[in-house]
């Protein structure tokens, strides 16, 4: 893969994360609100993010694609339970109250790899990171749906999940489009360009709607309350930091680096903390202002932490 200069990364990375600032903007003006981000989060989920899916993966049939699929549920994986041992660990010495410590493992291990990290990934490296990008949100989407909320259900009041519930998390419209775009092209079927050409279209609003709603979150965030949380800054030490590390050693002790597929991990295992550990956290009543202050810290810390990740990779 032919080398990014250091300038190239920053300047890929910038006109997907400026695209954050239009919709700190109008949220702060009241120009929309949390109801209208809520519909914009839907729009995404439902319809923009299966487009973008299954137009990254309208690529000709290759062998070395189909079997690097593999590798990518393998490496996260061990990148999920390193972070659940991480997490265990970090949660003995520090003596994280009972009630945070489900919500911090859940926070150190799922990121923001959909609204985030496709559009990076789609800034930065093109069609194909996409393609490994969604195998690795759906990877999380798995783990996210069992894992995770067991997680957070282990420090909050509810009971054991129900299966049907599970399944319900699982069966989603970004995990179907990823299973409709992956049967086109193991089956070498490409879409006719009166459906190509309006799924394309659709699937590239995701990127800069996704970054508006980001950047709503923001707008609506109490800053105050999210850098005093002293948790919150050892979930951005964790998360942004030692996580991706992680996840590098796993790769090169597997497949190497130096590949697409190495880049793709990696980056997307820097992502910020999942918007989906707040919606769980108050769903099944766990401590939703930790969680807040984790996602809002590391999404805007992560502004600098990807470009340096993204550095690094081009020099070892």
């Amino acid at each position: 893969m032919q080398s990014l200069a250091t300038i190239d990364i920053i300047a890929a990375l910038a006109k997907t994360f400026i695209i954050i600032l239009p919709g700190y903007i109008v949220t702060k003006l009241g120009i929309i609100n949390s109801q209208h981000t809520a519909g914009m989060s839907s729009l995404i989920t439902c319809v923009c993010y299966p487009c973008l899916v299954i137009t990254a993966m309208q690529m000709e049939f290759s062998m070395r694609v189909l079997n690097n699929c593999k590798y990518v549920v393998l490496i996260f994986l061990g990148a999920v339970i390193a972070a659940l041992i991480v997490s265990k660990i970090i949660t003995m010495i520090v003596k994280l109250p009972p009630e945070r410590a489900g919500i911090f493992a859940f926070m150190l291990v799922f990121g923001n790899t959909g609204f985030i990290g496709l559009p990076v990934l789609n800034g930065l490296l093109g069609s194909e990171a996409v393609f490994y990008g969604a195998l690795c949100d759906s990877s999380y989407d798995i783990f996210m749906f069992t894992v995770g909320i067991t997680l957070i259900r282990n420090g909050a009041s509810e009971g054991n999940m129900k299966l049907g519930e599970t399944l319900k998390g699982l069966i989603n419209p970004c995990f179907i489009g990823v299973l409709i775009g992956l049967t086109l092209y193991i089956c070498g079927i490409t879409l006719p360009d009166v459906i190509a050409v309006p799924v394309e279209r659709i699937g590239n609003v995701t990127s800069p709607l996704a970054m508006i709603v980001v950047g709503s979150h923001l707008g609506r965030a109490r800053f105050r309350d999210i850098f005093t949380n002293g948790y919150a800054y050892l979930v951005c030490l964790m998360k942004l930091i030692a996580f991706p590390l992680i996840t590098l050693l796993i790769v090169k002790l597997t497949i190497g680096t130096g590949s697409l597929l190495a880049e793709v991990c990696v980056l997307q295992s820097a992502m910020p903390v999942a918007m989906l550990s707040v919606i769980l956290s108050e769903r099944y009543k766990g401590d939703v202002d930790f969680a807040s202050a984790g996602v809002m810290m590391t999404t805007l810390l992560c502004i600098i932490t990807i470009p340096l990740h993204a550095i690094l990779l081009q020099h070892i």
